[in-house]
């Protein structure tokens, strides 16, 4: 998308929210009521909107421990201290930067929508469609804000209308009005949204396909808040509908799954990928990203340490694994995630891990140093690799025959892992098969955290996801159907000549079988804490497959209230602290 810049003229927002004074920059002291009564006005108030998504969310790490940190699939490298919080739940507590910062964005992006939504029907657009366009995108901002708020706080404040002054009092609204809310502007979005963005250079606008995405995901959530079956089949119906809508239209809403696993993250189709159906952009101008020193950093975050080891120096095709270093702040998968792959069939371990690296210098020859780094023998002191050789893997298989007398530097999983914990061994404990979907070879240099790529946070093969769970647990569902929604991203994910081993019947299908497969499918994208919580295995899971994650309560999942916004308002007690903080 072009440069989507923040407007700020006379938009005053809530106080307690932490929103800053915007008079300063009000030029000639022009009001929010003037300003927003153009179509140029709407049109920056509307890209305001958008501005957080990816400055302070989408491509930054605060997101990723707060979605996919904490969980049964990903631990911080090493036992590490930094975001401890999130990802390990060890110090959560109401003063966290990253709860208070989520939590005024999203409110912000939310008073930016609801000014946005009072204002458009008295504003004149050359062209209607567009006007149609920016209320279906307000109309889903505002929805995909408020999922990510009550998820992650619970029952908060409700606000549908644009807070012009400070309000000191605020009020929890229940969970199932912020549903209601979010599926109504779900509605209205794919009522006025178009097919293709307008104009149609800006990729990462909101378009039909987001919408009716965003409304399965949202319908699928719900279900953990209704109480008799027949509302949770209502609310699986709607997902599996709106899901379906997705599958069955792909030509009309300009989607489709890619033949193998490899082509979706290639980074050859970041910026128009066609299986993504809502994307937060990054520019490849650094200057026109909202924070230039600050844009898609996520493919640091998953690296593991190979540079320095073995003759190897860091370069872009291996990536910055700048923070793969005990004390540093990495995602490694657990070995839960790991063991959730048979690679012999499966070619997504294979497409989305790396866990080979070959020398990328002309000539290495084994010192003392490396070769107990990776207690490998002293009599290979001195004999050599040449460039192109295999000179590290960290591998998930198990080796059972002579590992350590190789030319080459051999981590198994049973040198990353104890057990299901993470080894203590601080030889090994760094080294571990690497995500590589967030990678980027577009680096302006080897070790630099200034990233480019877009990245998707919705995309096609969650639709045949969302479906095929819905059917399952519907009690009337279609078991038939779930289990073909499953078999096409598990026949498109097989090893060639390997499909009919990958195809499953009605005897997998439950509800961890699903959640497994979402995470062989899904891992890192940003969405495994909410289907943990959604599914009510939160706790479980984290306890059963992160032992790591010693400190989790039934009580994580929700938030803390930022003590911030507490001390804000007049009535801290009245709207309280969530359970256990």
């Amino acid at each position: 998308m072009k440069r989507m810049t923040k407007y700020i003229v006379g938009l005053s927002l809530l106080a307690a929210f932490n929103a800053c004074s915007l008079d300063e920059v009000n030029p000639g002291g022009t009001t929010a009521d003037v300003v927003f009564s153009t179509e140029d006005g709407i049109n920056a108030l509307v890209n305001s909107a958008y501005v957080y998504y990816g400055a302070q969310f989408y491509g930054r790490e605060d997101i990723l421990m707060l979605t996919e940190g904490g969980s049964d699939l990903w631990i911080n490298i090493a036992n590490s201290g930094y975001g401890r919080q999130m990802t390990k739940y060890d110090g959560l507590n109401s003063t966290v930067g990253q709860i208070r910062n989520t939590w005024n964005r999203f409110y912000e992006i939310v008073n930016y929508c609801n000014a946005g939504m009072e204002r458009i029907g008295e504003v004149s657009f050359a062209n209607e469609e567009e006007k149609r366009a920016r209320i279906g995108e307000m109309s889903f901002l505002r929805a995909y804000a408020y999922w990510h708020l009550v998820e992650q706080y619970g029952a908060i404040d409700l606000r549908t209308t644009e807070t012009k002054t400070a309000v000191l009092t605020a009020e929890r609204s229940p969970i199932l009005a912020f549903y209601d809310l979010m599926l109504a502007d779900l509605d209205v979005a794919i009522a006025n949204l178009p097919v293709a963005p307008i104009p149609a250079a800006d990729i990462g606008r909101a378009t039909l396909k987001a919408a009716y995405g965003l409304k399965a995901r949202v319908a699928l959530t719900r279900v953990a808040y209704e109480t008799s079956q027949t509302e949770k089949d209502r609310y699986y119906s709607l997902a599996s509908e709106a899901a379906q809508y997705v599958i069955n239209n792909q030509a009309a809403l300009q989607t489709s799954l890619y033949a193998t696993p490899e082509e979706v993250f290639r980074p050859a189709n970041n910026k128009n990928n066609r299986e993504a159906l809502f994307t937060i952009t990054h520019s490849t101008v650094n200057s026109l990203n909202p924070q230039p020193n600050n844009p898609n950093r996520l493919h640091i975050w998953f690296k593991a340490k190979y540079s320095a080891k073995a003759g190897m120096v860091r370069d872009l095709e291996y990536g910055a694994d700048r923070n793969s270093n005990s004390g540093g702040m990495c995602f490694m998968p657990t070995r839960h995630l790991l063991e959730l792959y048979n690679e012999d069939i499966d070619r997504r371990y294979t497409d989305w891990f790396r866990e080979k690296y070959y020398l990328n210098v002309d000539l290495y020859r084994w010192t003392a140093d490396d070769l107990a780094a990776f207690e490998k023998p002293s009599s290979l002191q001195g004999t050599t690799l040449q460039r192109g050789d295999l000179a590290l893997w960290f591998t998930k298989k198990k080796i059972t025959t002579e590992k350590r007398n190789l030319p080459y530097a051999l981590v198994d999983i049973d040198d990353t892992y104890a057990a299901t914990r993470v080894s203590s061994n601080a030889r090994f404990n760094v080294h571990f098969p690497a995500l590589k979907k967030y990678d980027d070879p577009n680096l302006p240099e080897a070790g630099s955290q200034v990233g480019s790529k877009d990245v998707i946070v919705m995309r096609l093969a969650e639709m045949y996801l969302i479906a095929a769970e819905a059917e399952t647990m519907m009690a009337a569902g279609n078991k038939a159907k779930a289990v073909d929604f499953i078999n096409v991203l598990r026949r498109r994910a097989a090893q060639p000549g390997r499909e009919s081993e990958m195809l499953i019947t009605q005897a997998n299908l439950n509800l961890d079988y699903i959640l497994d497969e979402r995470g062989r499918e899904l891992c890192g994208e940003h969405i495994r804490w909410f289907d943990l919580k959604r599914t009510g295995k939160l706790y479980d899971y984290v306890q059963r497959y992160n032992p790591d994650i010693s400190m989790v309560q039934p009580y994580h999942v929700n938030r803390p209230i930022p003590q911030q916004f507490l001390d804000a308002i007049t009535n801290p007690t009245a709207f309280g602290q969530n359970e256990g903080y």
